[in-house]
């Protein structure tokens, strides 16, 4: 009887583990302008927010590395 309480225990507590995040192909970059960057590795995109993180002021598309981005909004 101690062994299953303890082992119900044990199960309850691996269950509680903080959950990982759903976002791994996600990149945020810093730049020295204060903005930041969020990289969408699954769709190429780069969006650009203000300082505040409000404000998504730019999105850019990665189409081939070594061409410039294709812009999406400004």
């Amino acid at each position: 009887m101690i062994s299953g309480l303890a082992l119900a225990l044990c199960i309850g507590a691996a269950e509680k583990e903080t959950p990982k995040s759903d976002r791994p192909h996600l990149t945020v970059l810093s730049y020295p302008s204060s903005s930041t960057g969020i990289f969408d590795h699954e769709t190429g995109k780069l969006y650009m927010y203000d300082m505040n993180l409000v404000q998504c002021y730019a999105i850019r598309e990665i189409t081939t590395l070594g061409e410039p981005m294709r812009r999406i909004r400004n």
